[in-house]
C-alpha cells in the first residue's frame, strides 16, 4: 500500500541525490549544454469525467518522472522556427490514489519541449505520447469496480505547461501544470479512460558540450494550399466486456496551408466507417433496427499542425454532418502524429475522441496530391 513514508523514500533516493549533484556542478560549467536530465515530482488528482469514474476516486495521485533530453542547435529550419526546443524521452511512475482498484501506472514516452519566451524565467510547453501500463485494469471476476480502463497496456498522452528558472548554466528549477491521459482507444472495454491533472516541481541538470546555436535567417516556406488524402484502420469493442472486435475505417481529405515560419492550419473532411455503431445504437435504445447507413459518420474539422521537420502533431476539432448515433454528441476530436516517408507519402497514427472519452485508435497512410 502506498504511504507518506513511501513518498519520503522516493524523494530521499530520487530527487534529493539529483539536487545534490546539481549543487556540486552549479558553478562548474558555462553556456548551454547539449544534454540534460530532469527529475519531476507530480501531485494531483483523477478527473471524474463520468460518474462511474468518480466511484473509484479515493485519494490524490503522486508521480515521479525522470526525463532525458537533447538540446537542438538550429541545424534544421524547424528548430530555429520553434526557438530551439528540446527533444527527449521520459519514464514515469504513477500512484493513482486507489491501490485496490487501480494500483500503479507506469509510462514511457517521447516528447518535444517548446520554449514560449526567451527570458530568465522561461515558459515552456512539453508535449509527448507513448506507452502506459496500468497495474490493475478491469476484470469481471476480480476487479469489476474499475470501469475506467480495461487493459494493462494503453496509449499515454502527456502535456505540461510550466516554467524553468535558470539558476546557472548547469542548474534549472521548474514548476508546472500537467494533464496526463491513459486510454486504449476502446480496443478493450471498459475504456472511459484515466485523466489526471497535477501540479509539479522539478530540477534539471545540464551537461555535455556547449554547442553554439545557429542563427541563420529562416527561409520562407512554400505557403500554397496542400491537398492530402488519408485512409486509416482500427478496431474497437462495445459493452459488455470481452466481446468481439469491430472494424473501423476512416477516409479523410485535408486542405492544409503552411504558415510562414512554423506550423500549418486547415480543414478536414472525414468519413468514418465504424461497424460497432449499429450495436451501440441498439444498446442505447436509439433505434429498434439498424442498417448499413448507421455504420457511417461524416464530419468536418478544423486542424492545426505543429510541424517538426518530418514529424507533425495534428490537433483536430470537428463536428458530424451526418450520424445516427447521438449518444456521444455531435462533436469529435482527433490527435494525430504524421511521419513523412517522402515529399508525398506520410504515415499516420491517431486517437479519435469525444471530449475526454476515446472512440478508437487508427493507423494509416496518406498522400499529398500535386506539388
Amino acid at each position: 500500500m502506498f504511504s507518506i513514508g513511501m513518498i519520503k523514500i522516493r524523494f530521499k533516493y530520487g530527487i534529493l541525490p539529483g539536487l545534490l549533484l546539481l549543487v556540486i556542478n552549479v558553478f562548474s560549467q558555462d553556456g548551454e549544454h547539449d544534454f540534460g536530465i530532469k527529475e519531476t515530482a507530480h501531485f494531483g488528482a483523477l478527473l471524474p469525467h463520468r460518474q462511474q469514474v468518480n466511484e473509484i476516486v479515493e485519494g490524490h495521485t503522486v508521480a515521479y518522472e525522470l526525463s532525458f533530453y537533447k538540446s537542438t542547435s538550429g541545424k534544421k529550419d524547424w528548430q530555429r522556427a520553434y526557438a530551439y526546443p528540446k527533444v527527449g524521452i521520459s519514464a514515469m511512475y504513477h500512484y493513482l490514489g486507489n491501490p485496490n482498484e487501480l494500483g500503479n501506472a507506469y509510462g514511457l514516452f517521447g516528447f518535444v519541449d517548446l520554449p514560449l519566451n526567451q527570458r530568465k524565467i522561461n515558459w515552456r510547453l512539453k508535449m509527448g505520447y507513448g506507452l502506459g501500463y496500468i497495474e490493475k485494469p478491469f476484470d469481471k471476476e476480480t476487479n469489476n469496480k474499475n470501469v475506467a480502463i480495461g487493459s494493462h497496456f494503453n496509449a499515454l498522452i502527456y502535456a505540461n505547461m510550466g516554467w524553468d528558472a535558470k539558476l546557472s548554466d548547469a542548474l534549472n528549477l521548474s514548476s508546472g501544470l500537467s494533464i496526463i491521459h491513459y486510454s486504449n482507444g476502446a480496443f478493450a472495454m471498459p475504456n472511459l479512460g484515466i485523466n489526471i491533472v497535477s501540479l509539479n516541481v522539478g530540477a534539471i541538470y545540464n551537461f555535455g558540450n556547449v554547442t553554439e546555436k545557429l542563427t541563420d535567417e529562416l527561409p520562407d516556406r512554400d505557403r500554397t494550399w496542400k491537398k492530402q488524402v488519408m485512409v486509416g484502420f482500427g478496431a474497437r469493442e462495445v459493452p459488455p466486456t470481452d466481446g468481439p472486435k469491430y472494424f473501423v475505417n476512416t477516409y479523410s481529405f485535408n486542405l492544409m496551408k503552411p504558415l510562414k515560419r512554423k506550423g500549418s492550419f486547415g480543414v478536414g473532411f472525414d468519413v468514418f466507417y465504424n461497424s460497432a455503431l449499429p450495436e451501440l445504437i441498439l444498446l442505447k435504445g436509439e433505434k429498434a433496427t439498424t442498417g448499413t447507413a448507421d455504420k457511417f459518420r461524416v464530419g468536418i474539422a478544423g486542424i492545426y499542425s505543429f510541424d517538426f521537420g518530418k514529424i507533425s502533431f495534428l490537433v483536430e476539432a470537428g463536428g458530424y454532418l451526418y450520424t445516427n448515433y447521438a449518444y456521444q454528441g455531435r462533436l469529435y476530436n482527433r490527435f494525430t502524429t504524421r511521419y513523412l516517408v517522402s515529399d508525398k507519402v506520410f504515415l499516420n497514427l491517431g486517437l479519435k475522441t469525444h471530449m475526454v472519452v476515446a472512440d478508437f485508435i487508427e493507423a494509416g497512410i496518406g498522400y499529398t496530391i500535386g506539388k
